[in-house]
């Protein structure tokens, strides 16, 4: 399946998510927090960023977190030469949710416009 058809059938998947991704995305700020939230997809459960949902709530295979570029950064996942490259490149969160698609090919972020 190529790149797009992938982004889409996720976009699809994570449709029923996206009140609890607007939720979530919104404490980031409000708590100030980061200024970059990361919605990370995954089929796998993992230890990174705190879980949205999982694939039973999400009717699909994927687990849904929320990290921060911080996170990202401490966990040496953006290398620390990369962080502005990554913040020239990050869509406005009120327009786009930035994910990180886990997957058996590897792993790309992906920005999805919100509906």
């Amino acid at each position: 399946m190529d790149t797009e058809r992938r982004l889409n059938k996720i976009k699809k998947d994570l449709k029923g998510a996206s009140r609890i991704m607007e939720k979530a995305s919104d404490e980031i700020f409000n708590q100030d927090i980061s200024n970059y939230p990361i919605f990370v997809v995954a089929k796998e459960p993992l230890n990174l960023g705190i879980m949205l949902a999982n694939p039973a709530s999400l009717k699909s295979s994927w687990n849904l977190y929320i990290s921060t570029l911080e996170e990202f950064s401490a966990k040496n996942l953006i290398r620390q030469e990369r962080i502005n490259e990554f913040r020239k490149i990050y869509k406005d969160p009120e327009d786009f949710y930035c994910l990180f698609v886990i997957e058996e090919l590897g792993s790309k972020f992906a920005f999805i416009p919100i509906d």
